[in-house]
């Protein structure tokens, strides 16, 4: 069977659905017992539209002072449990805006969190095992 037609097997919405995941927060353990949260994938375009923002326009050379805030969108957009855009738990913490939500809850985590987002997205492919 070629790939055309084991393409045409599968279900269209499977191209299409959002891969989420469980991630184990060393935050959140810290915080509430429980490292569980759920992260979603971000569409690609948004996800580069993200990243593009840590590039400095004069030399086109990443700015490295902006990675951790473009971390921080990450985290806010795929970061779907807990809920960082809900209003009640931004002004139980304080918050303004769910980024900064993220920052008081993730901290330094927010790294790991959005580079967990981001492979969502781009899954790798299992080495087989070589037997000899």
């Amino acid at each position: 069977m070629n790939l055309i037609d084991k393409l045409l097997q599968i279900d269209k919405k499977k191209i299409t659905e959002k891969k989420e995941k469980t991630y184990e927060s060393g935050r959140m353990q810290e915080l509430i017992g429980d490292p569980k949260i759920t992260i979603r994938e971000i569409d690609p375009e948004r996800l580069s539209e993200l990243q593009c923002n840590a590039v400095n326009a004069e030399t086109g050379k990443p700015d490295l002072t902006k990675m951790y805030d473009i971390n921080l969108l990450i985290t806010t957009e795929g970061v779907v449990n807990p809920d960082l855009r809900d209003k009640g738990l931004q002004e139980h913490f304080g918050a303004a805006t769910p980024k900064d939500l993220a920052k008081m809850i993730f901290k330094n985590e927010v790294m790991e969190i959005a580079d967990a987002i981001s492979e969502l997205g781009a899954p790798s492919v299992k080495a087989e095992t070589i037997k000899n």
